[in-house]
């Protein structure tokens, strides 16, 4: 999923970004924010901007209104949907640090804070979908 770094780019200016009609996008900001040169940089980046609101906006289906007008909530939604992709690719989020061993997986890295056992994991999804599972090497770069 391509769409955190340009979401990321523009919620954290508080930017907000909507889509408008087939290949508009309109924006909205605090005052000063929208600078000639933000403006320049996200003309360039509009089809990225456009591809990864688009996908978003499937992904989140009846919830987009909510979660597009408010950047943190877009920007909370883009990282949880590159992170599950990086699960579905069978590689490991750079914050999966600890490790769970799953009941069904076996030891499987994990996010910090959980069971050192569990009867179930985020990587049952890939084991039962045969989808790649993590190995060391997996890690996000």
């Amino acid at each position: 999923m391509s769409a955190l770094p340009i979401i990321t780019e523009i919620t954290d200016q508080g930017i907000t970004a909507q889509i408008e009609g087939v290949d508009g996008v309109v924006l909205s900001a605090p005052e000063g924010t929208l600078t000639p040169d933000v403006i320049s940089r996200l003309r360039g980046k509009k089809p990225d901007l456009l591809r990864s609101l688009r996908e978003l906006q499937e992904r989140a289906g009846s919830d987009w209104d909510e979660v597009s007008a408010n950047p943190t909530k877009l920007k909370s939604f883009a990282e949880l949907m590159m992170i599950t992709d990086m699960r579905h690719r069978g590689i490991v989020p750079d914050h999966y640090i600890a490790e769970t061993e799953c009941k069904h997986c076996g030891p499987v890295p994990i996010f910090e804070g959980n069971w050192p056992e569990s009867d179930g994991c985020p990587w049952c999804f890939n084991r039962l979908r045969g989808l790649p599972m993590p190995n060391k090497r997996s890690r996000s770069a």
